[in-house]
């Protein structure tokens, strides 16, 4: 039994979206206000905050074009959005060497420690949620999500799988 719901062998993927659903209102609720609020304290821009999320899975540098391209936004757009974490030293930009038109942008020493704190923070929020389950839900929940995980293509190395 998990929150109170007998298990069927049979599970809509209706029911099991509502159930996921539920879960995941529960890790939001742990953390995301904290977490919500550290970027409004630094008054970041949803679009800066994905920006942010967006380098940090690049190692190397991207243009702007190509980060606006991820993003599904403007040029414009996705400018202002570095312009703004620049000024607060979140990413550095720099002249493209081939093209001085292209400029490249990548996160600061800063932007990786502001995006890895916001890792760990939510981090702690699924713990707070995970802790509340006993140590049968929790064996049941992991034995749920190991085929599920083995088979994804999410990249795991930033959340320490």
């Amino acid at each position: 039994m998990i929150a109170g719901v007998q298990l069927s062998p049979v599970v809509s993927a209706g029911e099991l979206t509502d159930q996921l659903v539920c879960w995941f209102a529960m890790l939001k609720k742990s953390g995301e206000a904290q977490i919500l609020g550290v970027a409004a304290e630094l008054d970041l821009s949803f679009s800066q905050l994905r920006a942010l999320f967006v380098l940090s899975d690049h190692q190397e540098e991207l243009a702007v074009h190509e980060l606006a391209q991820q993003l599904g936004m403007s040029m414009a757009t996705a400018g202002r959005a570095v312009q703004g974490l620049a000024k607060v030293d979140m990413v550095t930009r720099r002249e493209d060497e081939q093209d001085r038109r292209v400029k490249r942008v990548s996160l600061s020493e800063h932007g990786r420690a502001f995006v890895t704190g916001l890792v760990q923070a939510h981090r702690a929020a699924v713990l707070e949620c995970v802790e509340s389950l006993s140590a049968e839900e929790r064996a049941q929940l992991s034995l749920a999500l190991a085929p599920i995980l083995t088979k994804s293509n999410l990249p795991t190395a930033s959340i320490g799988c």
